[in-house]
């Protein structure tokens, strides 16, 4: 699934891109203290038992004295992510703003497990009408997903626009440490899908899988830095080719997801001679499917995209791929 999501003369665009990161904060020693703990009765435990698991995941290893552990704050939803996002969306678009299409993205797994989030978000905005889908099992690429559906539907009448969210909370066992990965953080997004003009057009939206050999669950560490590797070369030959093609963007933002996966795609992107934006504040921290929408915001607020300009969002997945959202900042008028 390389080729651009939309045909001729059709567009699709992002508006009121909103970020939510937690103002609460939890220490890297209290999370590894929590290591080894029992945890409630609650979804993620049901999913350990059911793969006949009983330990964190992936699994904590013995380190350094508590002492020693880098002073890395790690922003934490202390409520399930649609409470957050019922509250941003009613302050940011008003409480009796319409949508014709609802869709919340989510990684991690809370409780409740499926639908009834999108279904919350339906009852926030008095939409009884309104069908909500809930993504998830695609990992941090279920947005690249739910975009194309937007487009897919709103293309059939469906209607004129759309809610995009994207919500993910780590909750023990699920590790906030995978691997050599970055530190996972809580943190959500939400915006507006429209066939309407807004303030980016989106302009390519794809999904390029990458299965990994045998269960996950089994992985060492070696397994994932293989993995990783792996990914940036599926994104440089994508960069490769977006250039060839004379559709480089004119800048990129890595999903945080590990420091060796975000140098190899960097140093791509160099060679391919696109800029690559790097988030100045919280990095260290992975926010999941948020992340590059995190570091977009972070770029736009201090004014590295200028009218006209385009930006590739790359997202990554250990366990399913990359994605790839080309978004070209409108200007007035759309």
């Amino acid at each position: 699934m390389s080729a651009q999501v939309f045909p001729e003369g059709k567009k699709l665009y992002i508006s009121g891109l909103r970020c939510i990161v937690p103002e609460a904060e939890c220490s890297l020693e209290a999370y590894c203290a929590e290591a080894g703990q029992p945890w409630e009765d609650s979804p993620p435990k049901w999913l350990f038992a059911h793969a006949g698991m009983s330990s964190p995941w992936p699994t904590v290893e013995p380190g350094p004295p508590h002492s020693s552990l880098p002073a890395v704050r790690i922003p934490v939803f202390e409520k399930h992510p649609v409470d957050y996002l019922c509250e941003e969306g009613k302050r940011r678009f008003g409480a009796d703003r319409r949508f014709d299409l609802i869709c919340y993205c989510h990684e991690t797994v809370q409780r409740p497990l499926t639908t009834l989030p999108g279904f919350k978000l339906c009852a926030e905005f008095g939409h009884r009408h309104v069908l909500p889908f809930v993504l998830g099992q695609l990992g941090s690429l279920a947005c690249i997903r739910a975009i194309d559906w937007y487009r897919r539907m709103l293309e059939d009448g469906e209607g004129t626009n759309g809610l995009l969210c994207i919500a993910d909370r780590t909750e023990y066992p699920f590790s906030r440490t995978p691997w050599t990965g970055s530190i996972k953080g809580d943190a959500a997004v939400l915006c507006t899908v429209a066939t309407e003009a807004g303030e980016y057009e989106v302009t390519k939206c794809c999904i390029r899988p990458f299965l990994q050999a045998g269960p996950m669950r089994t992985w060492t560490t070696a397994d994932y830095e293989r993995m990783m590797l792996a990914l940036a070369r599926l994104a440089g030959q994508a960069l490769q080719e977006m250039k060839a093609a004379g559709n480089a963007p004119d800048r990129l933002v890595i999903q945080n997801v590990s420091a060796s996966f975000v140098a190899a795609v960097g140093e791509a992107g160099e060679r391919c001679g696109i800029p690559v934006y790097v988030r100045q504040t919280r990095k260290a921290i992975h926010f999941l499917g948020s992340d590059p929408f995190v570091t977009l915001q972070e770029a736009e607020d201090s004014g590295q995209l200028r009218e006209g300009q385009s930006v590739l969002l790359l997202f990554a997945s250990a366990d399913f791929g990359i994605g790839l959202l080309t978004l070209r900042k409108a200007g007035e008028g759309g």
